[in-house]
Formats: C-alpha cells, sequence, structure tokens
C-alpha cells in the first residue's frame, strides 16, 4: 500500500505556465484525506515553494518540501528543516574557474538571496530568480567571508553551450560535485550526496515507511534518483526520454494534470500499485 507521494514540480505538478490544475490540487486532497504523506520535492528553495503548499494545504503534519534537489528537507509544518538535513558546501570560485572556457553564467542560491556575479544577467538567471521568489543580488566573490558557501550552484546559457558543456564536463567537477542538467539552458551543481533521492530516504526514514509504500512521480534527469527509491514510479508523458526506462507506468503530460490523473487511479486501485 502506498503511504507517501512524492512529487517534482516545474514540469511535473505545475503546468508550463507554473500553474496549479484543479484536478491536480483534488487528487491531492484526496489523497491526504486517505492518510497518504505528500513530500513536494524541487530545485526551487523553501520560499518558492510556500504558495504551493498553501494552495494544497499540504501546511500540516506529516507532509513535507525537499528544496534545492535534495540540499534541504523542510517539515511544512514547522515550516524548519527535519533532523537530519545536511548542506554540504559547495565553493562557488571553484565552479567558476573550471568553467571559464565556457559562454555560461553562473549564479548560486541560499535561504536568503539568489546571486550572480554577472551585472547583465542573462534571461534565465531572472527567470530562476523570479520562480524562486528570492532577491537577486550582484556579487564579487570577494565580498564573502571564507565560510560564505552554497548548497546549490546554477549554470546557464544558451541550449547549444548547455549541450556541449555537459557532454564535455570536467573532470575535477564531476568526481567533486553531482552535475545534472534540469532544463535546455540549466544545469545545477550539488554536493555529491545530495540528490532527490536520498532526501526521499530521509523522509521515509522519518515517517517509517519503507520504500514499496512510496510513489514518486517526475519527469526530468534529476527526479531519476527519487524515482529509483520508489517502490512505484511514475513518469510524465512530457517526461525527458532517459527518465522513462525507470518508470512504472506513464502518465499524462503536465499539461493535463498527469499528478492529479496518476494519483486518482491510485485511489481507484486502494492505494495499491496499478498498470
Amino acid at each position: 500500500m502506498i503511504k507517501l507521494i512524492t512529487i517534482d514540480v516545474d514540469g511535473t505538478l505545475v503546468t508550463p505556465l507554473k500553474r496549479l490544475t484543479k484536478a491536480n490540487i483534488k487528487a491531492i486532497d484526496k489523497a491526504r484525506d486517505h492518510g497518504v504523506h505528500i513530500a513536494l520535492a524541487s530545485g526551487r528553495p523553501y520560499s518558492g515553494m510556500k504558495e504551493l503548499v498553501n494552495k494544497l494545504n499540504l501546511n500540516q503534519e506529516g507532509n513535507f518540501t525537499v528544496c534545492q534537489n535534495g540540499s534541504y528537507i523542510f517539515d511544512n509544518y514547522t515550516h524548519q528543516p527535519i533532523s537530519g538535513t545536511y548542506q554540504k558546501p559547495i565553493d562557488l570560485k571553484i565552479i567558476d574557474d573550471l568553467l571559464k572556457s565556457y559562454n555560461v553564467q553562473i549564479s548560486a542560491m541560499d535561504h536568503e538571496s539568489f546571486y550572480s556575479r554577472h551585472i547583465k544577467t542573462n534571461i534565465y538567471t531572472k527567470i530562476d530568480a523570479k520562480i524562486s521568489k528570492l532577491p537577486l543580488q550582484i556579487i564579487n566573490y570577494d565580498d564573502f567571508n571564507e565560510d560564505k558557501t552554497f548548497g546549490r550552484i546554477l549554470i546557464m546559457g544558451k541550449k547549444s553551450e548547455m549541450t556541449k558543456l555537459y557532454n564535455n564536463m570536467p573532470q575535477e567537477l564531476t568526481d567533486n560535485y553531482y552535475a545534472v542538467k534540469t532544463a535546455p539552458f540549466l544545469i545545477e551543481v550539488m554536493n555529491k550526496n545530495t540528490n532527490k533521492g536520498y532526501a526521499i530516504k530521509a523522509i521515509a526514514k522519518d515517517l517509517g515507511i519503507n520504500s514499496d509504500e512510496i510513489m514518486s512521480i517526475g519527469n526530468e534527469k534529476n527526479d531519476i534518483p527519487m524515482l529509483e527509491q520508489a517502490g512505484f514510479a511514475v513518469a510524465m508523458a512530457n517526461a525527458v526520454p532517459e527518465l522513462k526506462p525507470h518508470a512504472d507506468f506513464i502518465t499524462k503530460s503536465n499539461l493535463k494534470s498527469g499528478v492529479g490523473y496518476a494519483i486518482e487511479k491510485l485511489l481507484a486501485n486502494n492505494l495499491e500499485k496499478f498498470t
């Protein structure tokens, strides 16, 4: 029986215009009424998730939010990181030095701000800062204290440049960090031991739930660890090709309320896995 549903946000839960559909809201409400725990899992910081948490009535005990691709796990009831949440630091200067030969912009994020060293920030940086609901600050690395580190670094640029970079990632970067392409214009860099899968495992442990009692829904490469952690994995119809082989079921697209469709099928099957 499924006791925990973990759901990616952008490209999965919300439409391409970043909106929640009535069908998704209704299905999540019904699942919660059946005693199912819900965990949203996103690359966004908690500030960029609060509105969704409130609209979905997930600000109750037993529901969680995974932020910055696993760097933080928040209890939606207390709005605080849960016990065991970790943030291992990433040195922004090291990442910047490794990528100087590429025409990309590098930004970083903590709970307070979205940081960029580029005065003329590209459109992708501005969009991500807006979605994250964080103020965008232009920084000089020398302004930071030595202990200033980040849990998530964002590399942004044109699709062609990002494809070239992702296919030729510097070994020093891949040896020391976890890098994943989460959009055609975006590569995210995190600590090696940070991803949505680790975070979902921590939540399940906190709830006393085993992996066979988890259903995970996602659409991008960074969702693969989360799907692998679940006993029942669901891919969106609009998911990237690399993710679909990891799924037990392909639901409808995010434009057609694929999350709600999958949850309704689960409820119709008495919270048991379905085909």
